[in-house]
């Protein structure tokens, strides 16, 4: 299987392809805080170049949906549901949490994502018993276990991740299907504030 992993759930941008018939690993890493979605395209075709493939021989893309930055998830999704349906092929999404925590190979470990909004995101453990949630400096600084805090996702894995989800729960399905297609994970809604002109003016 040839699978397409991409990230841009916590910082900057990574890219990866996996043959798993050939072993052949490529993959590309932008450290940015900025700019995301201008590089994230250009870095998809330097690897497909790397990897000596055509965008169209590939089976499988492979995302993380969050918890992490609102705009990277959104970006990370969007351009892999964009790809998926322009090359007709299967996407499926990772929880960023759960990458974390398989990288670490530890199942009692609390990982962390640091929100920037004096809190994180935080689940112990992988999977689906490992309950996502947001959690104050108060319940980290009380948990008495391991932890790993802000770790960057390992591309290969969200390859190989990736290719486990598809033969676990879409093992049948071979093209886009936006119904299947993976969804963002957000432990908190966007903030949006209230407009102060109370009194709109309509023409």
């Amino acid at each position: 299987m040839r699978v397409l992993a991409l990230d841009v759930a916590i910082n900057g941008c990574s890219v990866a392809i996996l043959d798993t018939e050939t072993g052949i690993f490529c993959q590309k890493r932008l450290e940015t805080d900025r700019g995301q979605a201008e590089f994230l395209l250009p870095m998809v075709e330097e690897v497909a170049a790397e990897a000596k493939l055509l965008l169209n021989q590939l089976n499988l893309i492979s995302v993380t949906r969050g918890p992490g930055s609102f705009t990277g998830v959104r970006i990370g999704l969007a351009t892999a549901k964009t790809l998926g349906l322009s090359l007709n092929i299967p996407v499926v999404g990772l929880s960023t949490l759960d990458v974390m925590a398989r990288q670490n190979g530890h199942g009692d470990m609390l990982v962390l994502i640091d929100t920037k909004r004096d809190d994180f995101y935080g689940q112990i453990g992988e999977g689906t018993s490992a309950a996502p949630k947001i959690w104050s400096h108060d319940d980290v600084t009380a948990f008495t276990g391991q932890m790993i805090k802000d770790i960057i996702p390992d591309i290969r894995l969200v390859a190989e991740m990736g290719i486990e989800t598809y033969q676990r729960d879409l093992k049948d399905v071979t093209t886009y299907e936006p119904l299947k297609a993976p969804q963002p994970l957000y432990l908190r809604g966007a903030e949006v504030s209230e407009s102060k002109k109370k009194n709109l003016n309509i023409l």
